[in-house]
């Protein structure tokens, strides 16, 4: 291998700074190789080239300075998320994220010149167009996966994504209904097509698809337990019947009493609607169907939760928010976290504590008994 001369460093006024170039030979077909590393400072520019000549010296690959952006992340695309993904929704998320967000901003760069700045300058510009912090917190994340194959084929020197800060932003705050609005909520959906589903929503926390794509061989009565197997997709506009989400939402969770006789009356409901739709039934064992046994949409859902909560005078609620009202609850009650976790199907307490409990007593007050019975002797 020719050994690397040490380079040179440079201001360049054109693009506002330091460049550090070095000649690494020529390429078997009598090319010219040179590479080149920038800096907002010579000092940087500086130490950016010894770190390469010593990686040339060592044998280490160098960047492949003419892979552009787009290109790269285009072959990303199909070559390593498509195979790998387990949905086509997350597939087509990543599609629309690369095509419609960073391709236009980098994709005719080279990767080799793109900077920390420069992933900066494009997130902020995203949170000053309204774009929310998870969907920019996404992008960031995607665009650091992304660059870390190109690290790894010897596309750049280092994951700029990587090393980028994000703004400190507020959480939204998200919404819980108090125990009085459940109770409302529980006494409006009485005889509604969906107030089974309703009352499992609010009452064990599953997620609505997974309430959805309950069938009855996932109900054990007799012990009052459900158990959770799969849940109801719309992948590329279709319904279907797929995993759930993580390994940790596969799980069986007993049932408060009152809704077990709930199911038990479902099942009777629904063996008069079979008998009705006669040879139109679609004998998919689901607990929540139409009226000739197919998926129920979740549009519709939302739809009559929407009418439900009207009725109730409660407000505007969807199912997920259900979801978020039964940690609130549980939570309010003393269930602790792990507990609450392990019900909702989450991994740990951190999605449990940041993002579907939502404190519903106003007033800390658990810490004051304790204090009392210590110091009560204390004389002030």
């Amino acid at each position: 291998m020719t050994k690397p001369d040490r380079g040179s460093v440079y201001f360049d006024k054109r693009k506002g700074r330091w460049i550090g170039i070095v000649d690494l030979g020529r390429t078997p077909t009598g090319a010219r190789r040179r590479q080149r590393v920038y800096g907002a400072t010579e000092t940087e520019a500086t130490r950016k080239l010894a770190t390469l000549i010593h990686e040339v010296e060592i044998g280490k690959p160098t960047p492949d300075g003419s892979m552009r952006f787009g290109a790269f992340f285009d072959r990303w695309l199909y070559q390593t998320i498509e195979p790998n993904v387990g949905s086509p929704n997350t597939f087509d998320y990543y599609k629309l994220v690369v095509l419609k967000h960073l391709n236009p901003a980098f994709g005719k760069m080279r990767l080799r010149d793109l900077t920390v700045d420069d992933v900066e300058q494009f997130l902020n510009a995203k949170y000053d167009a309204g774009y929310s912090d998870a969907f920019v917190r996404r992008i960031r994340t995607m665009l650091v996966k992304g660059l870390r194959d190109a690290e790894r084929k010897d596309f750049v020197v280092r994951n700029v994504a990587a090393l980028t800060d994000l703004r400190r932003s507020r959480p939204r705050e998200g919404k819980s209904l108090t125990e009085d609005q459940a109770k409302a909520l529980l006494e409006a959906a009485k005889g509604e097509r969906l107030e089974l589903a309703i009352n499992i929503g609010l009452q064990m926390g599953l997620r609505p698809g997974e309430v959805l794509g309950l069938t009855w061989d996932d109900i054990d009565l007799e012990h009052a337990i459900v158990t959770v197997r799969r849940s109801l997709k719309r992948e590329r506009n279709k319904l279907s019947l797929g995993d759930v989400k993580t390994p940790t939402s596969r799980r069986s969770v007993a049932m408060p009493r009152s809704l077990a006789d709930l199911f038990r009356r479902q099942r009777v409901l629904q063996a008069a609607e079979r008998l009705a739709a006669g040879e139109l039934w679609h004998n998919l064992n689901l607990v929540t169907a139409t009226a000739v046994g197919t998926l129920v949409d979740p549009s519709n859902v939302r739809r009559d939760l929407l009418r439900v909560c009207k009725a109730a005078d409660i407000g505007h609620w969807s199912p997920n928010q259900l979801r978020h009202s039964f940690a609130s609850i549980v939570s309010s009650r003393g269930i602790n976290l792990e507990e609450i976790a392990d019900a909702m199907g989450h991994v740990d307490t951190r999605m449990t504590s940041l993002v579907y409990r939502h404190r519903l007593n106003p007033v800390v007050k658990a810490t004051v008994a304790p204090m009392e019975e210590l110091f009560s002797s204390v004389e002030p």
